[in-house]
């Protein structure tokens, strides 16, 4: 590729600003140290409690889409839940002889 020589101190021109420009930006260091310079040991151990806590919070509002909050499940129906664990260990359950049979009998 030929450049006429208005593009060539063009490009030079060009090529001199942005080092000049990069030059005058302060160099971070991008990753992950054990130490930094610009966060003390306080605000770190600050930052990772504010971590946790959030993620404990999460946590709790993840297991409230999963499972109800005790408080929100009736005592009638905790009632008749032990009322049907007692009945099948005295041998009051219905047995089956297949998956089939016990379907045919619930959508009858």
């Amino acid at each position: 590729m030929n450049y006429s020589e208005k593009e060539k101190t063009a490009k030079k021109k060009q090529g001199t600003l942005k080092k000049k420009q990069s030059s005058a930006v302060p160099q971070t260091h991008e990753g992950v140290y054990e130490s930094s310079p610009y966060l003390s040991d306080r605000k770190v151990e600050q930052l990772l409690s504010d971590i946790v806590a959030r993620l404990e919070r999460i946590e709790e509002k993840i297991d409230e889409n999963v499972y109800p909050p005790e408080s929100a499940i009736k005592p009638e129906f905790i009632k008749s839940v032990k009322k049907a664990q007692a009945d099948i260990k005295k041998g009051k359950g219905k047995a089956y002889n297949s998956i089939d049979d016990f379907f045919r009998e619930i959508e009858a």
